[in-house]
């Protein structure tokens, strides 16, 4: 079950370095209750995530709650 996504804006994506050098996208939302969860960062994966979302800084976008823990974009709002 992976709930009800929630509307909110994508702000800002930083790029973050992990422990192995891979650098991970992880955007910068709205801050938008999931449930009962304040949520104001998602995971975007990877550069061709982001392409496949087609999304920009400004986007409406659409969050849930993957596996209850990590929010996920799911798909850009409107245009």
């Amino acid at each position: 079950e992976r709930g009800e996504a929630v509307e909110t804006t994508l702000i800002a994506v930083e790029w973050q370095v992990g422990r192995t050098g891979k650098v991970t996208p992880t955007a910068i939302l709205e801050p938008v209750y999931i449930g009962d969860k304040l949520v104001s960062r998602a995971t975007l994966n990877n550069p061709a995530f982001i392409e496949a979302l087609d999304i920009r800084i400004g986007d409406k976008v659409a969050v849930i709650l993957g596996g209850e823990i990590i929010p996920v974009i799911t798909h850009k709002i409107g245009g």
